[in-house]
């Protein structure tokens, strides 16, 4: 988004007094404050000076304005996500706190990842600057392809080209590195699905990927330990 055109500077002039029998003439500075707006591809500015009160009452219009604006207002969503969020900001303990609040990465976090144990490491990685994507899509060929209209339970079965939906997915040189998390409870994680996940693990190291899998019990006691390993690989 582009700077605000806009400069604020103080500025101090130097004011005299004089008496008419020439004694006791003061010197007093006056403070005011020049507003200078710039206008875009032009090599001129607008300039307006003003006192401390009407700088006082532009900054409270300006403030008005920020705390009036809507969390739907603030990050160009609709309102029942914008509610969404607001529930998760007031009762969410990830939310309190957090250095993502009202951002796109707060929109990833919520309405794209699929479990707490997701949103953990999502954060984690975030504050490492760690460079991944979330919810990546991959093929039988090891090829990124769209879900956008997949399900599972679509009757024409338009899922069975998707190989697996990686949690998060980092490439960085050589390395093409595939990172899950596994609750049992948000995941359901039975013995039929462990042994679907081992036949896709065993798939992705075929097409060169490298896959680290991390328990609920990982995420929540070792996080520091999963993202040092996470960054070794990269």
């Amino acid at each position: 988004m582009a700077k605000i055109p806009i400069e604020i500077e103080k500025i101090k002039t130097l004011s005299k007094s004089y008496r008419i029998d020439n004694s006791d003439n003061e010197e007093n500075y006056v403070t005011e404050y020049l507003i200078s707006v710039t206008e875009k591809g032009q090599e001129w500015s607008k300039t307006f000076r003003c006192g401390i009160n009407e700088l006082i009452n532009f900054r409270d219009k300006i403030s008005e304005l920020i705390e009036s604006t809507t969390t739907a207002e603030k990050l160009n969503i609709t309102n029942g996500k914008a509610n969404i969020l607001d529930k998760h900001y007031a009762n969410d303990e990830l939310c309190q706190n957090c250095n993502y609040k009202l951002t796109n990465h707060c929109l990833t976090c919520i309405f794209d990842l699929q479990s707490p144990l997701e949103r953990k490491l999502f954060l984690a990685l975030n504050k490492e600057y760690v460079r991944f994507q979330t919810q990546y899509t991959l093929n039988w060929r090891g090829e990124s392809i769209s879900i956008a209209g997949k399900s599972y339970d679509n009757p024409k079965n338009n899922f069975r080209e998707v190989l697996t939906v990686v949690d998060f997915y980092i490439e960085k040189s050589d390395v093409k590195l595939c990172i899950y998390t596994d609750g049992h409870t948000y995941h359901e994680r039975t013995e039929e699905q462990a042994q679907r996940d081992k036949r896709i693990d065993r798939k992705l190291q075929e097409l060169g990927f490298k896959v680290l899998r991390y328990t609920g019990k990982d995420v929540n006691e070792n996080i520091d330990e999963i993202i040092n390993e996470i960054k070794k690989w990269i």
